[in-house]
């Protein structure tokens, strides 16, 4: 089983809160160069990442940032599908099974979680959102060249300029 956890938008720099969501403070991602803060959900987050430390990120996403590759990415939950995966631990954090796309593919990761983990996966306490919203129903990215597997929940063309758009339960759209 997969399930969504995640979606990213990489930006060249630090992000401004968008319309009707509160941001948390984030995180530095140490090792990874990387820094980030988050709209969460109890059971989905949208991460805006950009790069702290240029030099020391490993997993491509300078490029992304820098919106020469493309700027999004979707992590799932569960056990990752047949494909071209590499494994990658976070410091301090999950294992992820890491899809060995192109550039102009979004970042794909899963990380691995059995049915029974899933299952048993508490809802975060979150502060409420003035839109209203509380989760995720559906994501679709634009621009993106599809990376093979199917993903839960979101929707990818390929026509049009790099783009996401989420709807959320509330019926408010997220553009990104």
């Amino acid at each position: 089983m997969l399930e969504l956890d995640h979606v990213i938008a990489f930006l060249p720099g630090p992000p401004e809160p968008p319309a009707g969501f509160f941001l948390d403070e984030g995180a530095r991602h140490a090792g990874q160069g990387t820094r980030n803060r988050r709209v969460r959900f109890p059971r989905h987050y949208v991460e805006l990442l950009w790069i702290e430390e240029p030099g020391v990120e490993d997993l491509g996403f300078a490029a992304r940032c820098a919106r020469e590759a493309y700027p999004y990415g979707v992590v799932l939950r569960g056990t990752p599908p047949d494909g071209d995966w590499r494994r990658h631990t976070v410091p301090g954090g999950p294992a992820l099974a890491i899809h060995q796309g192109t550039p102009d593919m979004p970042f794909l990761a899963v990380a691995e979680l059995s049915d029974e983990q899933l299952a048993a996966l508490p809802h975060r306490l979150t502060p409420p959102h003035r839109s209203g919203a509380t989760g995720i129903v559906a994501t679709r990215l634009t621009g993106a060249t599809p990376p093979g597997p199917r993903l839960p929940g979101v929707s990818l063309t390929p026509d049009g300029a790099p783009s996401m758009r989420l709807l959320l339960d509330s019926g408010t759209p997220l553009l990104l």
